[in-house]
């Protein structure tokens, strides 16, 4: 058992490329554990892609990268990456994203449910979240500034008032 499992270490170990494809499925196959098999499908693929556009190509052998470049890269994306972002996922913020916009009013109008439906010049539509009034009109200037919890608010300089808003276009 330790010979069988020292031998397939040894072969996953080497470049996918060096193996025959039906022979690295094989290899793939036998593997137990989900992580191991789904980074050698990876390779598989990413050496069998790359096999596929060098052939298609007229390019030079020389300036198409081999695959053994090719595997290596596949495999530190797909194990590093998902580790390092898991349970933050959804807290990805573009730092250099403005928190407050000011924007001047194009068209106001009013949903069937009577929240209120702002179109802006620059051709973006907000939607009310709620009922409640909010004096608006056309050709004043208003900001859209972010909240918490991925909401954002509509207000306005000349009063304390803000109504919660969302993009519908």
């Amino acid at each position: 058992m330790k010979l069988m499992l020292a031998a397939l270490i040894a072969v996953t170990s080497l470049p996918v490329a060096a193996i025959p494809l039906d022979q690295a499925l094989e290899l793939c196959r036998a593997e137990q554990n989900a992580l191991r098999r789904l980074t050698c499908y990876d390779a598989i693929s990413a050496v069998t892609a790359g096999n596929a556009t060098t052939t298609n190509t007229t390019k030079p052998a020389a300036a198409t990268p081999t695959p053994a470049a090719i595997v290596p890269a596949a495999n530190t994306t797909a194990q590093k990456q998902p580790e390092a972002d898991f349970g933050i996922e959804h807290r990805k913020v573009d730092e250099d994203a403005p928190n407050q916009i000011y924007l001047s009013v194009k068209e106001v109008r009013y949903s069937p449910r009577k929240e209120l439906i702002v179109e802006f010049d620059n051709g973006q539509i907000w939607r009310q979240n709620g009922t409640e009034y909010y004096k608006i009109a056309a050709g004043e200037q208003h900001y859209i500034k972010r909240g918490v919890l991925s909401s954002f608010f509509l207000g306005n300089d000349t009063n304390n008032r803000t109504i919660r808003v969302r993009r519908e276009q």
